[in-house]
């Protein structure tokens, strides 16, 4: 993830399986620097002296390494009371102050970008300007950066630090900040190169049976995410991204018309990741309107207004509905411990419970149909692989997958688990529903999956009660999927 580059370019560096790496171009062997908290990095920046200034989890300080490797130490300071999120620096051209942005929430204000110094006091960082997007810099003073899906260049005179003049518009709807502010453009003094925002990765609704053989498709192409079937199997509801304004709807599919209806309705605020009710009646989502993701349910039919179950200022994404309906399964960013797992009782107090809540990512959250298990994808190893403990929680664990795995999802009868591995293949490992400790015969591949976004969070694939159709969300190929623009000798054209 998020490639940087050496300021001679001989080398890249880059974040994977919990590490920040470099390797010498074009064939160089991977060489570790250091150890990263989080699966997810943002951002990182190489200076003519060896040193990396890098973003190494969601929340907390900037921190540096040397780029020989060695141990990072934080070169910035979070203070709740401004911004506890440091994202995506990027040095500038005297190779000591940086930029970075600096917010509570991607997305959601108050957002600026920071300049900080390596050999500064970085507690009071200097609010430069007012944006949520990371920012490129051009060493002849300008910096570029996303507002309103535009791409702008704004004069900025690095010796004082100050901006200069006005923000020049470069591009209309050019650039996709997608969902933690990095906007997709780099600059060098002559080249400036950008993706269009509005090349959303397309994907298809598919059926395919246990060999992966496809069988059937469900409604037109588009840009889909997080599919859910319904329990009565007749309709599936699915995120569906709108690429003008690049929030999130959530439509419904009758999977004998494939008509795409809208069931949210949102110009302003994003909704997503829809979980049925188990008796089909309602659908609970997360929909962000206050700064966070807030949890709502809504009747299935369309009819009433939709009702908030859940607010705690934290961003939240529903992954399950209990069978017996008494628990909605969810995921929780916290500052401290990034991705948990957390359930929502739907009787007595109805006060949310952690269900794992550690140092590492867990996603995903499942329950068995029977609720005595659940399954879930944690990086605790560095990558992600899939996980069984029993509900509620006693301390026990099996380790499932063995060479990379998420996306858990349950045979309706619980006598088969499935979830994705290495290589986007399908798995299906069979259990034994009867017995009082977890049991499991070894993972067996059905077939290789093409999926149609990327799996932070949720599953991008529904089975079918008898564990013998799949729905998979299926990129579409397109060689225009995701243009990138290219502009020669840039600067002559904002002086026009």
């Amino acid at each position: 993830m998020h490639p940087f580059w050496s300021p001679d370019s001989r080398f890249i560096a880059y974040f994977a399986q919990g590490k920040l790496k470099k390797m010498e171009v074009p064939e160089g062997p991977p060489q570790i620097l250091c150890d990263v908290s989080s699966s997810f990095s943002f951002g990182g920046t190489w200076n003519r002296d060896g040193v990396i200034v890098f973003a190494p989890q969601y929340r907390g300080p900037l921190c540096r390494v040397s780029a020989a490797g060695g141990e990072p130490t934080p070169v910035t300071s979070v203070d709740r009371a401004v911004h506890e999120v440091h994202l995506w620096p990027h040095f500038l051209r005297d190779g000591q102050h940086f930029l970075y942005l600096g917010c509570y929430t991607p997305g959601a204000p108050p957002h600026s970008i920071q300049v900080g110094s390596l050999g500064g006091n970085n507690k009071k960082p200097h609010a430069l300007l007012d944006v949520n997007s990371s920012v490129a810099y051009a060493p002849s003073g300008y910096l570029f950066f996303e507002r309103d899906l535009k791409l702008f260049a704004q004069p900025f005179d690095a010796d004082s630090l100050k901006l200069r003049g006005e923000a020049a518009v470069i591009a209309e709807a050019a650039i996709n900040t997608g969902g933690m502010s990095y906007a997709d453009v780099s600059v060098t003094e002559t080249t400036l190169a950008y993706r269009n925002a509005r090349a959303f990765p397309q994907s298809q609704l598919v059926w395919f049976d246990r060999q992966g053989k496809s069988f059937g498709t469900v409604g037109p192409a588009g840009p889909y995410q997080d599919p859910g079937l319904s329990p009565d199997e007749k309709q599936v509801a699915v995120s569906l991204i709108d690429p003008e304004s690049l929030r999130g709807d959530i439509v419904l599919l009758q999977l004998s018309q494939g008509i795409p209806l809208r069931f949210t309705f949102s110009p302003s605020f994003p909704n997503g990741f829809p979980v049925w009710s188990p008796d089909g009646n309602q659908v609970v989502l997360s929909a962000n309107r206050t700064g966070a993701f807030e949890l709502y349910q809504k009747p299935a039919s369309g009819t009433g207004k939709d009702e908030l179950l859940l607010e705690t200022r934290t961003s939240k994404e529903p992954t399950d509905w209990s069978q017996d309906g008494r628990y909605i399964v969810y995921l929780d960013l916290r500052p401290r411990t990034q991705f948990d797992l957390w359930v929502l009782p739907l009787f007595g107090d109805r006060q949310p419970k952690p269900f794992l809540q550690s140092e590492f990512n867990e996603k995903q959250g499942r329950l068995s149909p029977d609720g005595r298990w659940m399954a879930y994808a944690s990086d605790e190893t560095g990558r992600y692989e899939v996980y069984v403990q029993p509900f509620p929680a006693t301390g026990g664990k099996w380790q499932i997958s063995t060479g990379g795995g998420d996306q858990p999802s349950w045979r309706r009868d619980g006598k088969e688990l499935f979830f994705v591995g290495e290589g986007q293949k399908l798995i299906a490992v069979g259990v034994d529903a009867t017995s009082s400790t977890f049991r499991h015969t070894p993972p067996r591949e059905l077939f290789r999956i093409r999926s149609g976004a990327s799996v932070w969070t949720r599953n991008q694939y529904a089975v079918t009660a008898d564990g013998q159709r799949f729905l998979v969300n299926t990129s579409v190929e397109s060689s225009g999927a995701s243009p990138i623009t290219v502009v020669i000798n840039w600067g002559a054209g904002l002086r026009r």
